[in-house]
C-alpha cells in the first residue's frame, strides 16, 4: 500500500519536513528492563520485567506516521495566560505558524489542562488509497507531552487536505517544545463494515483458558515469538 504526502506550496516543501513514521522516543530507550532491580526477579507469580518488555506497547511506536512541529515554540505567560512564541516567515513575508488560537472546542478536559483553545497547523496533505481513511490522535503512549491532541478521523482517499487540530495545554507548563516534537499521529485503515458477536461456547473459553497457561512457561517472548507481527510504515 502506498501513502501520499503533498505540500500546501512549494516553500512549506522546502522548509517543513513532511510526515514520516512514528518513532521510538528516546526515554522508551533509556527505561530499564527490570522494576526496582537490575535483574530478574520472580516473586508471587510475577516478574519485574518493566514496559519496555511490552511488545504491545512498544508497538505504538511503530504504528502509523506523525506530523512532528517543525519549528522551536515557546510557551510562556501574559496575564496568566499561555502565549506561544516562534521565529518564522519574517525573512521572506510568508506566514508558517505552527500554532494557532481558537474558540473553545467545548470538550470537557481534566483541570490540569487549559481547554482546546488552540490548534497546531498543518501544511502536508494526504492521500489514501480508494477506500481507506486515517486515524489522527494524540501521538500514542506519549504522556511525557505537555499537550493533548484531539483525535479524528479524515477519508483521506477523497479529503485530506491541510488543515488544523486542537489541542489542551497543560496548565502552569512553560517553557520550549522543540522542532521534532510529534504532535499528530496518524494511522490508515481500510474502511470495511464490522459486526459484533458475543460467543458464549465453553470450549473456546477453554481453549484461551490453556493457551494463557502456556504463556507462563517462558519468562518473557512466548507472544512475541508465537503470535505478533511486524508493522512497517515507510
Amino acid at each position: 500500500m502506498e501513502i501520499k504526502f503533498y505540500p500546501k506550496n512549494d516553500i512549506v516543501r522546502q522548509v517543513i519536513p513532511s510526515p514520516k513514521p512514528v518513532r521510538v522516543p528516546s526515554w522508551f530507550k533509556d527505561i530499564p528492563n527490570y522494576t526496582n532491580n537490575n535483574r530478574l526477579i520472580v516473586e508471587n507469580g510475577q516478574t519485574n520485567y518493566s514496559v519496555k518488555s511490552c511488545v504491545p506497547f512498544l508497538d505504538t511506536f511503530s504504528t502509523g506516521y506523525v506530523f512532528e512541529l517543525w519549528c522551536d515554540v515557546q510557551v510562556r505567560y501574559e496575564n496568566g495566560m499561555p502565549v506561544f512564541r516562534w521565529l518564522t516567515g519574517s525573512d521572506i513575508n510568508i506566514e508558517l505558524d505552527p500554532v494557532a488560537s481558537r474558540r473553545d472546542a467545548m470538550l470537557p478536559i481534566d483541570d490540569n489542562y487549559f481547554p482546546f483553545n488552540f490548534s497546531w497547523i498543518s501544511y502536508w496533505g494526504i492521500q489514501t488509497p480508494k477506500g481507506y481513511s486515517c486515524l489522527f490522535t494524540h501521538p500514542l503512549n506519549r504522556t511525557d507531552l505537555p499537550f493533548i491532541t484531539t483525535s479524528g478521523v479524515m477519508d483521506t482517499d477523497g479529503w485530506g487536505i491541510w488543515g488544523n487540530q486542537p489541542f489542551a495545554l497543560k496548565r502552569g507548563w512553560q517553557g520550549i517544545i522543540e522542532s521534532g516534537t510529534p504532535i499528530i499521529q496518524f494511522i490508515p485503515f481500510k474502511r470495511e463494515v464490522w459486526n459484533s458477536t458475543v460467543i458464549n461456547d465453553a470450549k473456546i473459553s477453554n481453549e484461551a483458558n490453556i493457551e494463557n497457561l502456556r504463556i507462563t512457561s517462558k519468562f518473557r517472548g512466548y507472544y512475541k515469538n508465537k503470535y505478533w507481527n511486524r508493522k512497517e510504515y515507510r
